[in-house]
């Protein structure tokens, strides 16, 4: 997975729910700074923050990975 596809990714499904960086970095449990990070594609979240990023944002992680690999 890119990390530009998954920054993109989860900027344009956050702001499609309505949530701000700061209110997905409480869900998380991260800072607003690591959120905006993500989506920067400076880097990416952990397997484990990338699991509740998909909960919170109402992603099944299997079918992100199969939106990204072409």
């Amino acid at each position: 997975m890119s990390s530009m596809q998954l920054a993109t990714y989860i900027r344009s499904r956050r702001k499609n729910i309505g949530l701000t960086q700061k209110e997905l970095s409480e869900q998380v449990g991260v800072s607003t700074n690591t959120v905006a990070r993500w989506e920067r594609g400076e880097f990416q979240p952990s397997w484990s923050d990338f699991l509740r990023v998909c909960a919170e944002l109402g992603m099944n992680p299997l079918d992100f990975m199969e939106s990204v690999k072409s």
